[in-house]
């Protein structure tokens, strides 16, 4: 997720990111929200990527994945998929977390799945122009 890491640095970091989020603005696109939400199940940030639009009046996530980011240097793998969900396709799905015992536990298929995932969405990011400096960046 290297357009959203670019994102992250260009705005003060991981440690600006846990107190500010941040909505990147790319007309005709639909804002993409990068947050932090706390702890993964390994210990390491989680932070949330999503794309969000309304359906009622109500907040819908076009997309939402959350990473848990295992490395402060970006690393094509410090990116871990933990989670995907689409509101509107009612799919939620989780790859990675802790049972009742504490124990870590991982869908290995749908780890990879989201990973290819992430790397094509990552690509159309950097092509919409989502890490260009010049895109509006709001922090909320």
């Amino acid at each position: 997720m290297k357009t959203i890491q670019r994102n992250i640095d260009r705005n003060g970091g991981l440690e600006s990111l846990k107190e500010n989020p941040i909505k990147v603005k790319n007309p005709p696109f639909m804002d993409l929200v990068i947050e932090y939400v706390g702890e993964g199940p390994r210990g390491f940030p989680m932070v949330s990527v999503a794309h969000y639009g309304r359906q009622n009046g109500d907040l819908m996530r076009d997309l939402d994945v959350v990473f848990e980011v295992g490395d402060a240097e970006f690393r094509e793998d410090a990116w871990g998929p933990i989670s995907f969900r689409n509101d509107y396709a009612r799919i939620d799905q989780v790859a990675v977390f802790k049972d009742e015992k504490g124990q870590v536990m991982i869908n290995p298929q749908l780890v990879l799945k989201l990973k290819d995932f992430a790397r094509l969405w990552d690509r159309n990011l950097e092509a919409q122009g989502f890490d260009k400096k010049d895109v509006e960046v709001e922090k909320f």
